[in-house]
């Protein structure tokens, strides 16, 4: 595998500049005669890619080119409605008929998942628990000090605690990424796995915060795959009432504001020793929170900037104090851990919420505003747009998006009937949408095990791979969750790692990450092309990859460069 890393650079180059609307275009191709040459050779787009140099935007029927043939076809689907073509798979697609797999897709509960099913109950128990099971088995508890200085022994028995805390939140987290990867790799049902990735970055939390990392496992259960396929107000409601959503954007902490009256009495005991109960209460008091509010109507329902005021986030902060977590019942012992509504610091002064007033308070006010926030006809808007850029393409046609908001107005938010608005929508087969997509990290490394046929035992690798690519599953620092479109992910720097990781894959070099003897068995330069390009590029090899590949590999490639050439080529970035 001793390839000149101009080639490989050469090759990342040709993958951006073979993007739709030429996104890299301020890329330089720096001073290199011979690589200039070998970028003028591949072109700034190859015929199907999306060049700007041939493609308009869409506008309903306009321009969408010839049809697919029956394999595009399939390949388009299963890049779009799942992580990629596994080996045998385009033909079996073709084979049983597009729509009849898409159809069966729709359903995945009729679909039967016991392969990856089975590799999450042995080796990521966590997954599969509550949030109390999980705090009861893995969230050591404190040894409380006493009424005194802590002794030597006893610091040293809580740093004891703190770090087998510390270790047991780590191996939960790993479980819940572990699944991910599994499932996105190995289920059969494979729009499950793409649709529940939309909305795992769509109502984005982080595992790195606080009590988040043991919570996230039941969160991904209860909220995301509950509700993937069923209506959206209720995966509204459930997200916004679940404890890893209400700690990541401090909602449990959030209370109404202290009256003129409460904070002179706060201000009164200020410096005295003796302060009554009643008033130490006060002082504990946090204020309000608006971070839930904010993003519950900029990111989860109506979208940036769509004619809601500063003053409508304070307003709907209001309506969401005392939403909260705690134990009920028996305790940490044999209780639940969950949702509470602590009436005590509830704001029930009157509120105007997007012009609307709302009289007094309760749970039950901000169960309403939910629900209204789900309803409303921005929010159709906002969620149709983005599912459709998500399985469709980064600029969805107006004409699509217009019909899809429909669907989800006429069936209330019905998700099932909004997924099939979009994929059996005549745009979706359109040949203006085919390869239109730049993989994220995450599709990247996911479709690139599965096209290998690779057997994974240890996702470690896989883990740390997608970090250095920058979308480390569960761990977007901002609520806004990984973007999926293509100005997200051009970073040539960052690309530089998808290169790495197609090497290690193909040399297997990544530890618990073993691609099949037969898939790197040596062959003929020609016959070696051949059937490598039908297993990882179904859709076929572009003319110009082709040429530059076998005027650099020369006539005696390996295997494993061929493989890993293919893998970093613009013909798999793109889906």
């Amino acid at each position: 595998m001793a390839r000149c890393p101009a080639f490989y650079l050469a090759l990342m180059l040709v993958a951006l500049f073979s993007l739709p609307d030429n996104a890299m275009a301020q890329a330089t191709l720096g001073d290199d005669e011979e690589q200039e040459r070998r970028l003028r050779e591949l072109g700034l787009g190859a015929p199907g890619t999306g060049s700007s140099s041939t493609r308009k935007p869409i506008r309903g029927e306009e321009d969408k080119g010839p049809a697919l043939t029956e394999r595009q076809r399939a390949t388009h689907v299963l890049n779009r409605m799942a992580f990629g073509p596994r080996p045998g798979q385009v033909e079996r697609l073709m084979e049983m008929g597009v729509e009849n797999w898409m159809r069966d897709q729709l359903d995945p509960a009729s679909i039967d998942n016991f392969y990856a099913e089975e590799y999450i109950t042995e080796k990521c128990p966590s997954v599969l628990m509550t949030g109390s099971e999980i705090f009861r088995k893995y969230r050591t508890a404190y040894t409380p000090y006493q009424n005194r200085p802590p002794t030597k022994a006893e610091r040293e028995l809580r740093r004891k605690e703190s770090d087998e805390r510390n270790a047991n939140r780590s191996k939960v987290r790993q479980q819940l990424r572990n699944s991910v990867y599994h499932r996105a790799v190995y289920s059969e049902r494979q729009f499950e796995e793409v649709i529940v990735a939309f909305w795992r970055e769509h109502l984005s939390i982080d595992q790195n915060k606080d009590d988040v990392g043991f919570l996230a496992n039941a969160w991904e259960q209860d909220v995301i795959r509950r509700f993937a396929f069923g209506k959206f107000e209720h995966m509204l409601l459930a997200s916004a009432r679940h404890p890893a959503m209400l700690i990541y954007l401090d909602n449990i902490v959030s209370q109404k504001p202290l009256t003129e009256r409460e904070q002179k009495m706060v201000d009164r005991y200020e410096d005295r020793e003796n302060v009554p109960r009643s008033v130490r209460a006060l002082s504990r008091q946090r204020g309000l929170n608006e971070n839930y509010a904010r993003e519950l109507m900029e990111l989860h329902s109506l979208g940036v900037d769509r004619e809601y005021t500063q003053r409508d986030v304070t307003e709907l902060a209001r309506v969401f104090t005392g939403w909260t977590a705690r134990w009920s019942g028996g305790g940490e012992n044999d209780g639940d851990y969950g949702f509470y509504f602590n009436a005590n610091v509830h704001d029930t002064n009157n509120k105007v919420v997007l012009g609307s007033r709302l009289k007094g308070g309760g749970e039950e006010q901000g169960i309403t505003v939910i629900r209204a926030l789900a309803e409303h006809k921005y929010t159709a808007d906002f969620i149709s747009r983005k599912l459709s850029r998500y399985l469709l393409r980064d600029e969805p046609s107006e004409a699509l998006v217009k019909e899809v908001t429909k669907v989800f107005r006429k069936t209330d938010g019905d998700l099932k009937k909004v997924y099939e608005a979009i994929l059996f929508s005549d745009d979706f087969f359109y040949r203006q949408n085919h390869k239109t997509k730049f993989k994220t990290p995450f599709e990247y490394v996911v479709s690139a095990v599965r096209a290998t046929g690779a057997e994974v035992d240890d996702y470690k690798q896989i883990d740390r791979a997608l970090e250095l690519m920058g979308q480390a599953t569960y761990q977007c620092p901002d609520p806004t969750g990984w973007y999926d479109t293509k100005e997200a992910w051009l970073d040539p720097g960052v690309l530089v790692y998808r290169w790495t990781f197609a090497l290690d894959l193909a040399g297997n070099r990544l530890s618990g990450v073993r691609v099949p003897d037969a898939l790197l068995a040596n062959l003929p330069a020609k016959e070696l092309k051949e059937k490598m390009a039908k297993q990882v590029l179904p859709a076929g090899l572009n003319d110009r990859t082709s040429r530059i590949i076998d005027e650099e590999l020369g006539r005696s490639p390996s295997a494993q460069e061929m493989l890993a050439t293919m893998l970093g080529s613009p013909d798999f970035q793109q889906q």
